[in-house]
C-alpha cells in the first residue's frame, strides 16, 4: 500500500512563529496532484491532508496510517511550514507547537524516523518546505545504526529539505518557492527523465536543486534505498503507460531475499558514507556482488537493489560534480548483475537501463572536461601535481579515451544513436591529443581495456587518425623498453620504482612490478594490423625478443566481472619462439576470433554491455570481443603515407613531458 501524508502549517498559535501564507495551498497541490488525480498511485482511503494541525491531531493521524491500517510499501510525508533545529535535532513546527517546549508539542525527526522503522516502512520520502529544512540531517545518525533501522526494517529512505541548514525557505503568490519547483517536475514541465515509470524523489530532487541555483535557497537531496528504487509519483516524461508498480512487479516486501540485503548493510553504508572522501568502485563492487551473489534465485530482487543504490548513490557522487565516477557506479551495478544477464529479463533490462545512464554521465563528464579545456589546458594535471603524474597521466588520459570508447560501444550494441555522443568525445579526444600528446605513453598494463574500448570505437568517432598516433606512441616507447610495462594495481610506491627503472634502465631489478605476461603490446600490434600500420609493426617486432605476450578468453563472460575469473583460456605466446611477425600473431589470433564468434552467450546485449564496463572497472581483463570481426585496413593502406600524414613518431623517438608544460618526461 502506498500513503501519502502531505501537512501544510500556515495559522501558529505561539509567538515567535508567525502566520504563513502557501503552506496549506502547497500541502493541498501535493495531495490533490498525487492522491486525488492518481499521478501517485496513493490509497485515497489511508492518505490524509492535515491543514494547520495541532501534535495531537498529527499523532493520532500517524497512529491509524502507520499502525492500524495495511502494512506501507511506500509512504510520502511532505511538510510546509515552519521548521528549525534545536538541540541538534530538527523540529516541525505545528500549530500549537511552543518553541520553548518543542519536544512536547513540535515533530522531531528522531520520533519521526523511530516510527517509521516501527511500522517497518520499506520506503520513505520525506519532504521539508521549510526554513533551515536541511538540519534534517542532524537526524540522519538515528539512521546510521543498523540496529534502529537496518535490520529491524529497511535503509530505504529519500529526503528533500527545501533550504540549507542556515537558509530560509521563500513563498509568494501563496506557494512555496521549492514546492512550486518539485511540482514542475511531478507536473513534466520540467523534465526529470524518461526510462522509467515513476520518478525517485533523489533523482527529482537533484532537478529541484539545480533550478534553484542562484535564488539564495539551496535544496538539500539526500537518500538510500537497498530495496528498489523509490516510487514518488508517476512519470510524465514516460512514453509507456505502465503503472508504477510496473518498475520491478515481483519484488516482494517479505521476500527471503531481503534478509540478504539487510545483512549487508553495515558495509553498504560503510560504502555510503566514504563517498564523502572518495568513490572506490572496485570496492563497492565487491560489495554489492556478494549480496547479488545470494539472490540469483530471485532476479527482480536484486534488479531493484541495484537500481535503488544506482540512484541514491549517484546523487551522492554527482554532488561532487565527478560525472566520470558518477558513471564507474552506474557500471557497477550494472556489472554486478552480469551472472543473471541471461537468465532473467529483469536484470538484463536493469543493465540496459543502467548504460544508458552511463552514456549520459560519460556524456556529462565529457562537456565538463571540454569546458575545463576551454579555462586551460592543465586540468588533468592531479592537484598535487609532482614526479607522480609521469605515472599516473597517462593512466589518467587511457581512462578517459576507454570510457568515451564504451558510451559508443554501449549506443551500437543497444542500438541507439551515437549522434549526441560522439562528436563531443571526438572533439574531447583532439583536444587530448593536441595538449597531452607527450604524455600517451605505456607505464602500465592495465591500460589495454581502455586502449582496446577507444581503439574499437575509433572509427565511429571519426578519430582513426588519433588512434594512429596513439598506436604508434604506445609501439615506441614499447619498443625503446623492449616491451617492458608496469603489471597491473601498482601502488604509488611500486610506481615509483617503476619510473626509477624506466629512468635508469634497471629493469632487471624490478622484475616483481612488471607486467609478466603483458596484454598491452598484443592489443596495439593487433590495432596496428586493423589500421594498416603492419609494417611499422612488424619493424619493432625483433625489439621485443623473448617477451610473453597473453590474450585471456573467459569460458563464460557471465563471469567476466568476478574479482576472478577462475574458468577461462589464456592464450599465451612468446615472441621470438612462437611468434616472430605480425603475420604470426594473426594467424594464433584468428583461433581466438573463432572462439569468440561461436559464444552464444556473447549475442545477449547486456552480456556484452556489461563485460566492457567490467574491464574498465576491473583493468586486469580486456574484452577482446571488441576487436574480434574488425577488418584490417589491407595493403592499399600506405604505413608511409599515413606516418606522414598523422605525425607518427619514428622508433626511437622520446617525447618531452607529460602535457605541453615544457617540462621533460622520463625515458630510457
Amino acid at each position: 500500500m502506498r500513503v501519502l501524508i502531505a501537512i501544510g502549517c500556515d495559522a501558529y498559535d505561539n509567538p515567535p512563529l508567525q502566520p504563513l501564507a502557501g503552506a496549506e495551498n502547497d500541502a493541498a497541490t501535493i495531495f490533490g496532484h498525487l492522491v486525488t488525480k492518481n499521478w501517485g498511485e496513493y490509497d485515497q482511503a489511508q492518505s490524509k491532508l492535515l491543514l494547520s494541525p495541532t501534535m495531537a491531531a498529527l499523532r493520532s493521524t500517524i497512529e491509524v496510517a502507520f499502525f492500524s491500517g495495511p502494512p506501507i510499501e511506500e509512504l510520502t510525508l511532505f511538510f510546509a511550514g515552519h521548521g528549525g533545529v534545536k538541540d541538534n535535532t530538527y523540529f516541525l513546527c505545528l500549530k500549537d507547537t511552543d518553541v520553548g517546549r518543542m519536544s512536547l508539542n513540535a515533530l522531531s525527526m528522531t520520533q519521526l524516523f523511530a516510527w517509521i522503522t516501527e511500522a517497518k516502512i520499506r520506503h520513505t520520502n520525506l519532504i521539508v518546505d521549510a526554513c533551515h529544512a536541511g538540519g534534517v540531517v542532524h537526524d540522519i545518525g538515528v539512521l546510521l545504526n543498523p540496529n534502529v533501522i537496518g535490520k529491524a526494517g529497511s535503509l530505504a529512505i529519500s529526503i528533500l529539505a527545501a533550504a540549507g541548514s542556515d537558509e530560509y525557505a521563500g513563498e509568494s503568490g501563496g506557494v512555496g518557492h521549492c514546492t512550486s519547483a518539485l511540482m514542475s517536475c511531478l507536473k513534466g514541465v520540467t523534465p526529470v527523465q524518461t526510462t522509467r515509470p515513476s520518478l525517485d524523489l533523489v533523482e527529482v530532487g537533484q532537478v529541484v536543486s539545480r533550478t534553484m541555483q542562484g535564488t539564495g535557497q539551496s535544496p538539500v537531496c539526500w537518500g538510500i534505498n537497498l530495496f528498489g528504487i523509490s516510487q514518488l509519483a508517476k512519470n510524465p516524461g514516460f512514453s509507456g503507460a505502465a503503472h508504477i508498480s510496473a518498475t520491478f512487479p515481483d519484488l516482494a516486501s517479505d521476500g527471503a531475499g531481503n534478509e540478504h540485503i539487510r545483512a549487508a548493510s553495515d558495509s553498504i553504508w560503510e560504502q555510503y558514507l566514504s563517498l564523502t572522501r572518495e568513490f572506490d568502485a572496485e570496492r563497492f563492487l565487491e560489495v554489492i556482488q556478494a549480496v547479488c551473489a545470494k539472490l540469483e534465485k530471485e532476479p527482480a530482487v536484486a534488479a531493484a537493489f541495484v537500481m535503488g543504490l544506482a540512484a541514491t548513490f549517484g546523487a551522492r557522487i554527482a554532488a561532487t560534480c565527478d560525472h566520470f565516477d558518477v558513471a564507474r557506479l552506474r557500471s557497477a551495478c550494472a556489472v554486478a548483475l552480469l551472472p543473471m544477464a541471461v537468465s532473467s529479463t529483469h536484470c538484463a533490462d536493469a543493465i540496459v537501463q543502467l548504460s544508458e545512464e552511463v552514456v549520459a554521465s560519460i556524456s556529462e563528464g565529457t562537456d565538463q572536461l571540454l569546458a575545463d579545456f576551454t579555462e586551460g589546458t592543465y586540468g588533468l594535471l592531479s592537484k598535487d601535481g609532482g614526479i607522480a603524474d609521469f605515472y599516473f597521466l597517462p593512466l589518467r588520459l587511457m581512462s578517459i579515451l576507454g570510457w568515451l570508447g564504451a558510451a559508443v560501444h554501449i549506443q551500437t550494441i543497444s542500438g541507439a544513436s551515437t549522434a549526441v555522443i560522439a562528436p563531443k568525445a571526438a572533439d574531447l579526444v583532439r583536444r587530448i591529443m593536441a595538449h597531452y600528446s607527450n604524455s600517451i605513453v605505456p607505464v602500465s598494463d592495465e591500460m589495454t581495456p581502455f586502449y582496446v574500448s577507444f581503439a574499437a570505437a575509433a572509427d565511429v568517432l571519426g578519430c582513426e587518425e588519433e588512434l594512429e598516433s596513439i598506436s604508434g606512441l604506445l609501439l615506441k616507447f614499447l619498443h625503446q623498453r623492449a616491451g617492458r610495462i608496469a603489471d597491473s594495481g601498482l601502488s604509488g610506491e611500486d610506481a615509483l620504482r617503476f619510473l626509477t627503472a624506466v629512468t635508469e634502465g634497471r629493469y632487471d631489478d624490478f622484475r616483481n612490478i612488471l607486467a609478466n605476461p603483458t596484454s598491452l603490446l598484443p592489443a596495439v600490434l593487433l590495432v596496428m594490423d586493423r589500421s594498416g600500420l603492419t609494417d611499422i609493426a612488424d619493424g619493432a617486432m625483433k625489439g621485443f625478443d623473448h617477451i610473453n605476450i597473453n590474450i585471456f578468453v573467459p569460458n563464460d563472460f557471465r563471469t567476466f566481472g568476478a574479482g576472478l575469473i577462475e574458468d577461462g583460456t589464456n592464450f599465451s605466446l612468446n615472441i621470438g619462439h612462437t611468434v616472430f611477425s605480425v603475420s604470426d600473431l594473426l594467424a594464433e589470433w584468428s583461433k581466438i576470433e573463432e572462439h569468440l564468434s561461436a559464444d552464444e552467450i556473447l549475442a545477449s546485449p547486456a552480456v556484452r554491455i556489461s563485460s566492457v564496463l567490467s574491464s574498465l572497472l576491473r583493468p586486469d581483463r580486456v574484452a577482446w570481443f571488441l576487436v574480434a570481426g574488425q577488418q584490417s585496413a589491407g595493403p592499399d593502406s600506405s604505413p608511409e603515407t599515413t606516418q606522414a600524414e598523422g605525425g607518427h613518431p619514428k622508433l626511437g623517438e622520446t617525447a618531452v613531458c607529460p602535457c605541453d608544460a615544457g617540462s621533460s618526461y622520463l625515458t630510457s
